[in-house]
Formats: structure tokens, sequence, C-alpha cells
């Protein structure tokens, strides 16, 4: 008999392994390798004998493990997730199991005993099937922390019933009560989920409305400055002939002083030279989002005071067909903000701060960007600043440059270049034309 015991124990732990690693594997799309199912399917078989049965120790150090194991991985946080789901449909198998075990009166029968896990094992697979793409949808979403901290919620909750339950003296009363429960826990976690993306979409949708509210302003900006320019290149034109002519005069006679003055005087009153610059060459970048960033930035610069220039000589009609607009956006976001940020620390010490920018694309379709601004005494290493959490300014994230450098790993051929000369810090970016494939 005991040996029945533990051959019918000894079945169940290999097809509970296998299942586990079948729907780690489903819901983190990881890749199932020689080498993690080898690692991974070990420690699924091994630790619940090295555990004593105790199954609740045995899934907890389980998930312990392949964090662990993945910590260094890109693929983290899918990892943790497919985990947790693996650890909370264990629990539920569990519970579901000792529940139907009780009610049916068969925990003493092995083979109905074994019947009944396996039967509980392959619909748990069949559900997962259907709703793996999902799962893992939401392991990748920006609000996949979110998603991860309800699945450990659900996990704890599940343990702890499941330990409680196995503690309790066993009726059909409690069965039923458990039962409720973890159904409760079910949907509570997935009631919370729900309203927690709603919550959060509502707040996108305002935070969306407030940026366009704030881009229609600069782009309102932008549009008066065009207005004034023209005004005053028209006012220009019409009255420069009579200027001319006065000047003309007083040049004939020699009189330099008096054309330098007269012409200063016109300039002072006549043309705001720091304005007619604010959005010089600017025309010349056709990409909307490209140029909405560019405004937004050169606005936000004009209007801190923050001495800047920005060139753009030729025409910016398109990007290499492999770079998303977005992810270039982001880059000349988080540069021109780390060159304002510096710039506005310098202004408030009462040193000079200056930013230079500059926009190119040739025929070929190649893409360069640069901006270089005046930066403080402190010392920076150019490892230093790629690494994530890494920032020369106080009670700051640091995650700019780190946000850029997983973005440009995203592309072959995109470069990017940080060098620090004396007194001040350079950003470059290289977008190469993608290679035609051959034909």
């Amino acid at each position: 008999m005991e040996i029945k015991m533990l051959l019918v124990y000894s079945f169940l732990m290999l097809i509970s392994g296998i299942t586990d690693l079948w729907i780690f594997f489903r819901v983190s799309q990881i890749a199932a390798s020689k080498k993690n199912i080898l690692i991974l399917g070990g420690v699924l078989f091994l630790l619940p004998i090295l555990c004593g049965g105790v199954v609740e120790l045995a899934t907890f150090l389980e998930i312990l493990f392949f964090i662990f194991y993945f910590r260094k991985s890109k693929e983290k946080n899918w990892a943790i997730g497919a985990i947790l789901i693996v650890g909370v449909v264990d629990s539920i198998i569990d519970i579901l199991s000792s529940i139907l075990m009780e009610l049916l009166h068969i925990e003493d029968i092995i083979y109905l005993n074994l019947l009944v896990q396996i039967s509980i094992i392959l619909l748990a697979v069949f559900i997962i099937e259907i709703f793996y793409k999902y799962l893992h949808s939401y392991l990748m979403k920006e609000n996949h922390n979110v998603f991860i901290g309800l699945l450990i919620y659900l996990y704890v909750s599940t343990t702890l019933t499941m330990i409680f339950y196995g503690q309790t003296q066993k009726n059909a009363s409690l069965s039923m009560f458990f039962t409720i429960f973890v159904l409760i826990q079910i949907v509570f976690a997935m009631a919370t989920y729900v309203e927690l993306i709603n919550i959060q979409k509502h707040l996108l949708k305002k935070s969306q409305q407030d940026n366009l509210i704030k881009e229609q302003k600069q782009l309102q900006d932008y549009a008066q400055y065009l207005e004034e320019s023209e005004d005053e290149l028209r006012a220009f034109r019409h009255d420069y002939r009579n200027m001319f002519n006065s000047l003309k005069i007083s040049a004939q006679e020699e009189n330099t002083k008096e054309v330098i003055q007269k012409l200063d005087e016109y300039t002072k009153a006549n043309l705001n030279a720091k304005a007619f610059e604010k959005y010089r060459d600017v025309n010349h970048i056709k990409i909307k989002s490209l140029k909405s960033i560019i405004i937004a930035k050169l606005t936000e610069m004009y209007r801190e005071h923050i001495s800047y220039n920005f060139e753009c000589s030729s025409e910016i009609t398109k990007l290499p067909k492999n770079i998303n607009e977005i992810d270039l956006v982001r880059i000349v976001g988080i540069s021109c903000d780390n060159a304002i940020e510096e710039s506005k620390v310098l202004i408030e010490q009462n040193q000079e701060a200056h930013i230079e920018i500059m926009a190119y694309s040739n025929e070929r379709g190649e893409f360069e960007y640069e901006i270089q601004n005046k930066r403080g005494d402190s010392e920076i290493s150019i490892k230093q600043i790629r690494q994530n959490g890494y920032s020369t300014k106080k009670s700051h994230s640091g995650l700019g440059l780190a946000n850029i450098n997983s973005i440009k790993n995203k592309y072959e051929n995109m470069t990017i270049s940080y060098e620090v000369p004396e007194g001040y810090f350079d950003f470059y970016l290289v977008i190469e034309p993608e290679e035609e494939s051959e034909e």
C-alpha cells in the first residue's frame, strides 16, 4: 500500500511539475531552451520532494528561485508574473482537490484521488490555454506592476486559505466557505485590476487633454511668432529705402559714427532680435511630432530666459522606416529636459547658461541630432551616466539617459554618443538609413 502511495505521489508530482513548467513558458512566452527546461524543470520536480510534500513551502521556494534565476533578464517582469500565476494555479488546484475529495468522501481511495487531481489539472491547463495571451499582454503593458501586485495578493490569499483549510477540522460547511472565499478573492482581484485600469485610463485621458492644450498653446505661440515676424519684415521692407537713403548721405559725408548709431537705434526700435530668432529653422522640420517637441522645448527655453541656438539647415521630411517617431520624440524630449534642468541650476547660481541644438537630414535619409549645454563644475563619468538611477542632481530619479539607452537598444541603426568637454555636456545621435534587402 505504501509503495502504491509513493508511486501515485511521484506520478502526481511529475504531472504537476510538467504542468507548472508548461504554464510558465506559455504565459511568459520566454524561450523554452534546453537549459531553461532542465534547470527550471529540475527545480519544479525536486523542491516538492525536498520539502517533504509541503506544497505551500515548495511553491514559495519555486517562486523565489525563478525570481533569482531571471533577475538580470530582460524578461524579468514576464518571468515574475508567470511564476506567480503558476503559484496561484497550484494553490487553487490544491484547494479544489481537497474540497472535492472531502465532499465525495474519496480521500482514502488512491486512484480516485489521483483521478480528481489530474482532472482539475487538465481543467487548469484548458483555462490557461484559452487565456494565456491575455495574461501575457497584461505582463507587457505599462501597468504590469499593478497586475503583478494583484497576482502577489492573490497568491498570498489563496496560499493562506489552503494552509488554514488544512489546519481546520474538515466538514461540508467549511468546504463551502473556503470554496466561496477563494472565488471571492479571484473576483475581487479581477475587479480591482479592472477598476485600477479604468482609473488609469481616466487619468491618462486628462493628462492627454492637458498635453493637447499645452501643445495648442505652443503652436499658437509659434503661429503668433510667424505673424509678428512677417509684420516686422513687411514694415522693414516698407521703410528700409528711406533709412538707406539717410544712411547713404551720412556715409558720403564720411560720418561713420552717425551711420552706426542710426543702425543701432533702428534695430532696437524695430527689431526684437531675440524674439526674431526664437524659432529660427523650425520650419525646415516637416515631421509634425518632431516639430512639435522642438517647438515645445524652445518655447520653454525662451520663457526660462535660457540662451539657446537651434539650427536645422536641411529640410527633414522623413525618418528611416524602422524608427518609431514616438521613440525619437522621447529621446529629444529627455535630452532637452536634461539640458534645461542643468541650465536652470546655472542661472540660479548666477552663471551663464547656453544650449546649442542641431538637427540634420540628408538625401540618403540619415538623421542627426545634437544638443550641447553648459554644465556645472561637477565631474561626470560617461560610464556612470548610462547607468539606471544615476543623476548629478539631488532628489532626481536619474532615469532619463537610462531610458534613452533602452530605446537605443531597440534599433541597430541608431548610434548615441556622449561627450563631456570642459564645462559642457554633449549628446549626439545618428540614425542611419535602413539597408534595403536585395531581392
